[in-house]
Parts: C-alpha cells; sequence; structure tokens
C-alpha cells in the first residue's frame, strides 16, 4: 500500500528557472544602480568602487567608470598570472569590465537628481546595501565568468581552496583600508568612504552567502546557451556550488 505522505516528501521542489543569461545581465545592471544608491545615501560609497572612486577625487582625467575599469583590468591581469586563468574566461571579464564602467558612470548620471533629505538617504543606503551582495550572488550563480573585482575573490578561492564568502571580506576589508589610506594622505581627509563603506566590507561576504542559500530553495540557474557559457567559463560547475 502507498504510503501518500511519503510520497510528498520524495517529490522534488518545484523551483523557478532562471536562464544563466538574464542572471548574469541582471546582475550586471542592477549592480550598478544599487553602487548608485549608495553613493547618493553619502555615507560612504560600496565597497566594490570605493577605491576607484576615491582615486576619481585625486586624477580626475578619468571617471570613476573608468578608473573602475582600468583596476579590474589589473586584477584580471594578476588572475592570468597567478591561477593560470583560461584566456575566453579572461576576455569574457574583460568585456564586462568596460560594460560595468560606462553602466556605472550612466546610473551616477541617472541618480544624480535624487532628493537628499535624511530618510530617503537612509533607504537609498539599505536598497543599495542588499541589492549588491544580491547582484553578486546572480553573478556568481549564472555560472559565467565575473566582474574581477568579484571573479579575483572567486578563482583565487577555487585554485587555493579558500572559502568565498570568508576571501570576499577579508578582499572588501583590504580594498575599504587602501581607500582610507589613501583618501587621508592624498586627499587631506577622508572622501566618499564613510561609515556605510565598512558596514558592507563586513557584511557583503555574509549576504552572499544568505542570498545563495535562499535562491537556492527557490530557483535554478540553466543556460540558454550551455556550449556558450562551457566555452567561456573556466571553473567547472561543481566547484562552483560548493563555494557559493
Amino acid at each position: 500500500m502507498n504510503n501518500p505522505n511519503l510520497q510528498t516528501e520524495n517529490a522534488p521542489n518545484k523551483r523557478f528557472v532562471l536562464p544563466a543569461e538574464i542572471s548574469l545581465l541582471l546582475g550586471l545592471v542592477l549592480l550598478t544602480f544599487s553602487i548608485g544608491f549608495i553613493r547618493a545615501s553619502n555615507f560612504g560609497v560600496a565597497v566594490l568602487t570605493s577605491v576607484p572612486f576615491v582615486i576619481s577625487q585625486k586624477y580626475t582625467f578619468f571617471s570613476a567608470g573608468t578608473w573602475s575599469t582600468i583596476i579590474m583590468l589589473l586584477l584580471l591581469l594578476v588572475l592570468i598570472i597567478c591561477t593560470k586563468k583560461k584566456l575566453t574566461a579572461a576576455l569574457m571579464s574583460l568585456i564586462l569590465s568596460f560594460a560595468f564602467g560606462g553602466l556605472l558612470d550612466l546610473a551616477e548620471m541617472a541618480l544624480a537628481g535624487l532628493p537628499t533629505g535624511l530618510p530617503l538617504r537612509i533607504l537609498y543606503y539599505i536598497i543599495g546595501f542588499f541589492m549588491i551582495p544580491l547582484c553578486i550572488t546572480l553573478f556568481e550563480k549564472s555560472g559565467y565568468p565575473m566582474l574581477p573585482f568579484d571573479s579575483f575573490v572567486r578563482d583565487m578561492s577555487n585554485y587555493y581552496g579558500w572559502k568565498f564568502s570568508v576571501a570576499k571580506t577579508i578582499f572588501d576589508v583590504g580594498f575599504v583600508g587602501f581607500s582610507v589610506l589613501f583618501s587621508i594622505f592624498a586627499l587631506g581627509g577622508l572622501r566618499d568612504v564613510g561609515i556605510g563603506t565598512v558596514i558592507s566590507a563586513v557584511f557583503t561576504g555574509y549576504f552572499i552567502k544568505l542570498f545563495s542559500d535562499l535562491l537556492d530553495k527557490v530557483m535554478v540557474v540553466e543556460p540558454w546557451f550551455p556550449k556558450v557559457r562551457a566555452f567561456f567559463s573556466d571553473t567547472p560547475r561543481e566547484k562552483e556550488s560548493s563555494q557559493a
């Protein structure tokens, strides 16, 4: 006699299927606007862009978006040297770096006219604070190469056996530390770095893990073009999942 309770327990959970390409695109576009909201809050820029933003205050011949691209290219070069990163994956990261820099400048212009009352500034920060780790999670789950800001952490973690969320937190704290020192000694005081930046540096890694676990319960990410993803990716899917 069949046990209906047993059949219910063994039935597979139905999860929403999100195309990997959409996951990648959402991660890229929403990330730039999330960073824009963080900066509009005036509590300190997002961790990802703390270094390029403070550098752009000193060397104004490039925008913050362009400095972001330059720094990501340097991180990508380090990855190629240290982890023997596959050149096709490096090419995809290179393309994403230029797209990110342009979208970041676009988001800055689009959000420049936002009202700046304290309650709204708090709201801007909350939006950016939670959206940034969510966007990074969407990037990671797409299986495509990530922005060098984050592929640096993921690829180094995979190559050397580090835990992704811990390595991400260490990387973010290091970025903020450099930004603070550069701002003090090169700009004569804190610029674009504040309490919000520090909070994000400490907690972003935690929320990446949290969002990853939550999304795994409600959706699965599958590529529209698996051969294309395999061509650009240099990290096995099962290994990526273990680092989420």
